[in-house]
């Protein structure tokens, strides 16, 4: 895993949009790419490997079933204030394997983008974010990332802007620690540290045929937030949200830094708009704020657009 950090020192969504390539030219990434997959295929056909979707099938089904033995301990703890000798050592060995698992996922996901920039590097572009085109970073946010470490605690670290911004310029965007959604028993966070996206950050390696990309960041925004596009986005929202919940299953691309397990789509009670009404919620949250309480909200038409692409093949546009 990490051919592209490794390579070009950069950050990696499972979107197949990497960051902070300044310097480096298209040609260098797609080559890159080809090698990586090249190099798997081979392995693959030698090794007599399973295919890299089923292996991360797999992952993902043991990933539960850790979880699930996981949080079952931690609760007998919670409910006793302590936990034999035999139940620490299981969970310790149960965190340690849940992190194998996170990793192999990582892994697969890295070796599918190399697929993608391999097999359709045509449609890729390497270019520096200004603010008419800033939905196209603000569009990777809550997606999954690799190769972006905090300082501070060694977690993932997520782009993100500040809540109270519809429409985001690039001077808005920051990396924030994953830490922070989680708190100790003081009610402090684990962990707040945020760096501030740098201008090299700013130099991405992305698809650039999708619709929402040639139009600017404010007339996207404004596009969708017409009676009629709205009306529209929200009922195809509602759709993956019952078809989610039908089938048991979350949103591939999205998954909780801490379980490792695939973000479910919710629809807020009470929203003043839609870029308030859904986020992306741990499949570990539970009622009264209970559980995870990692949530991904969203809150820009290129987040909803880059999730309806995603789950139905099609954006906003």
């Amino acid at each position: 895993m990490g051919w592209l950090l490794n390579l070009f020192k950069a950050v990696v969504t499972v979107t197949a949009t990497v960051i902070g390539v300044a310097a480096v030219v298209t040609i260098e990434i797609v080559n890159a790419a080809s090698e990586a997959w090249g190099d798997y295929e081979e392995k693959k056909r030698k090794e007599r490997l399973p295919e890299a979707e089923r292996v991360k099938e797999q992952a993902r089904d043991a990933l539960k079933d850790v979880n699930d033995e996981l949080l079952s301990i931690l609760d007998k703890f919670n409910r006793r204030g302590c936990w034999s000798s035999d139940e620490k050592r299981r969970e310790e060995y149960l965190r340690q394997r849940r992190d194998e698992l996170k990793r192999t996922i990582d892994g697969v996901d890295e070796i599918l983008v190399a697929k993608e920039i391999s097999e359709e590097s045509e449609f890729f572009e390497n270019f520096l974010v200004d603010d008419n085109r800033a939905h196209i970073l603000q569009g990777q946010v809550g997606v999954s990332v690799f190769g972006k470490k905090c300082p501070s605690c060694g977690r993932d670290m997520l782009i993100q802007w500040p809540r109270t911004v519809n429409t985001a310029k690039v001077t808005d965007f920051f990396w924030g620690c994953s830490g922070w959604y989680y708190t100790q028993s003081n009610g402090q966070r684990i962990c707040s540290k945020t760096i501030k996206i740098s201008q090299s950050d700013m130099n991405i390696f992305t698809r650039t045929d999708s619709p929402e990309y040639q139009v600017s960041n404010d007339e996207l925004t404004e596009l969708v937030m017409l009676p009629e596009p709205c009306s529209i986005i929200t009922e195809r929202m509602d759709d993956i949200v019952s078809d989610q919940r039908a089938q048991h299953r979350g949103a591939e691309d999205y998954r909780c830094p801490t379980h490792g397990e695939e973000l479910i789509l919710r629809k807020k009670n009470q929203a003043t708009s839609l870029l308030d009404q859904y986020y992306l919620g741990c499949p570990r949250w539970k009622q009264n704020n209970q559980g995870c309480a990692y949530i991904v909200k969203l809150k820009s038409a290129a987040q909803l657009s880059t999730l309806l692409k995603k789950e139905t093949g099609k954006g906003i546009l």
